[in-house]
């Protein structure tokens, strides 16, 4: 049922001359355009070539994982990385991570599962396709709190796939709304939930970790802090989501064929009694997601609880890649039950959308160009020049550039990227380092426009049921919904909660 992006466009469609044509010319344009002062030839070359690959994707001139293939050639040919450079990201572990869940995610369709939790799940939540939405949107992110918005979001995919497919078999049309406002809220509820703790998204992750690293006399970013600030995010985010969702973005109906009680009871009493193939994969997914959320210790506020890696040898070398790709390979392994038939046989490559990891591996690829090509030292020039704002003025651009900037590439490598780059802003700019690193780490999981700008965003993308065109248009109100969200909350509360000066640095800043 994960269909994947659409693999052909017409070469006659308005779509495909006008985007083409678009961006090719507004590439060139950049590459004869003056130089920029202090920006050096390689970054312009970057930006052009980002700015094609983002015209592209937008108007969908190209497919959207041929598009992503455009670094590989065009970074060496214009001198920005030699050609392993621009491969290398494209083999990104996070990559593997994807390919072992989208292959979990495989199996779970291949016995049916995803079918009858997705009954299930109505039955709770009610069939109604506002209140699912609503529903789905609450519990991922409640899970994502915990565990990676990623590993969420592969767990809550195919229930809710398994949820549109039991509304099409009630001859419900749900292209126009239904279908992709539920596929969108789950990707959406994974980055906004993520950011209720520092464990929740990888940008958290990875500022927590650089600010140590860059300011070890300064205060630690603790778990519970982060929490008086996230959460309340979190918590404002996830309604005004779901209304934009569900009334502006798309017309989705309160009520439809299919959604009432008595159709999901029969449905279910239609399926019959679990399998056995059934069971075995039930017990590799919830099997999965337990070890993902207990692998690390967890820091819950007022205890930590130890995580499963320290019983091995070196406990740092396991990731979530390690987890998804070893139960990944353990339904080729185990019996379905039926006779010589494995959980999953030589057909799965069929059930994995590939374009995924390629789209993927391209924002991997824009932001390790942006870096080594000296546009992010140029960026960090440019920043310099907000010394004069208002504090409040300050947050409130240092969140809309993280947004804007994650659209365009995977936003756990844009934030290793700027972090250290807003640190020498801030120092320059003589305020505490927080105040441009915390919005900027929120900012940049709230890129909600674009497939590849976060990873739930391209796994949703993947299931076929949105286009580039209707993310955009969705995520461009949530984006700025967001942007104001996590200024004003920052600004109101946090601040207090880590006790920030709206101006001066503290003498631990250097």
């Amino acid at each position: 049922m994960v269909r994947g992006p659409a693999l052909v466009t017409s070469t006659t469609s308005p779509r495909f001359v006008i985007g083409l044509t678009l961006g090719v010319l507004t590439a060139a344009a950049i590459m004869a355009a003056p130089l920029p002062a202090g920006m050096p030839e390689t970054g312009r070359r970057t930006a052009a070539v980002a700015t094609l690959m983002a015209i592209w994707w937008i108007s969908e001139a190209l497919p959207i994982a041929t598009t992503a293939l455009v670094p590989i050639f065009a970074f060496p040919l214009l001198g920005i990385s030699s050609t392993r450079e621009a491969c290398a990201p494209y083999a990104d572990p996070v990559n593997l991570f994807f390919l072992g869940g989208l292959t979990i995610a495989a199996a779970v369709e291949r016995w049916g599962l995803h079918r009858r939790l997705a009954l299930h799940v109505m039955r709770r939540l009610g069939g109604s396709p506002r209140r699912l939405v609503l529903g789905f949107m609450t519990a991922t992110g409640l899970i994502s709190m915990w565990t990676s918005n990623a590993a969420t979001t592969m767990m809550m995919l195919p229930i809710g796939l398994a949820v549109i497919e039991h509304f099409e078999h009630a001859h419900v049309d749900t292209r126009a709304g239904f279908a992709p406002a539920l596929m969108i809220s789950v990707a959406y509820a994974a980055s906004i939930g993520g950011v209720g703790t520092l464990v929740g998204t990888p940008p958290n992750v990875i500022f927590a970790g650089s600010f140590a690293r860059l300011f070890p006399g300064a205060p630690p970013v603790g778990f519970a802090a982060w929490m008086m600030v996230g959460v309340p995010i979190a918590v404002v985010m996830t309604p005004l989501a779901w209304l934009f969702l569900t009334r502006v973005a798309f017309r989705v109906p309160a009520t439809a064929p299919g959604s009432d009680g008595r159709v999901v009871r029969e449905a279910l009493a239609d399926l019959g009694p679990m399998s056995i193939p059934e069971r075995r994969v039930m017990l590799v997914f919830a099997t999965t997601a337990l070890l993902w959320v207990f692998r690390a210790d967890l820091d819950v506020g007022f205890a930590t609880l130890p995580g499963w890696t320290r019983i091995l040898p070196h406990p740092k070398a396991v990731d979530d890649t390690v987890i998804a790709v070893a139960m990944a390979t353990l339904l080729f392994l185990l019996p379905s039950g039926e006779p010589g038939v494995r959980l999953l046989g030589d057909d799965w490559p069929k059930r994995v959308p590939w374009g995924v990891l390629v789209l993927l591996g391209s924002g991997f690829a824009l932001a390790a160009a942006v870096e080594s090509s000296g546009l992010a030292a140029w960026l960090a020039e440019r920043l310099g020049r907000l010394g004069t704002m208002p504090p409040f003025a300050l947050v409130l651009t240092i969140t809309t550039l993280l947004v804007l900037l994650t659209e365009f590439t995977v936003n756990s490598a844009i934030t290793a990227l700027m972090m250290p780059v807003l640190a020498a802003t801030a120092v320059g700019l003589k305020v505490d380092p927080r105040l441009l690193m915390i919005p900027a780490t929120l900012g940049a999981s709230f890129g909600f426009m674009m497939p590849g700008g976060t990873a739930p965003n391209a796994m949703v993308f993947a299931s076929g049921n949105i286009t580039v065109a209707q993310m955009v248009r969705a995520g461009i109100g949530i984006d700025l919904i967001g942007i104001l969200v996590i200024a004003i909350v920052f600004y109101v509360i946090g601040l207090p909660v880590f006790g920030i000066a709206p101006s001066g640095a503290p003498p631990w800043a250097r």
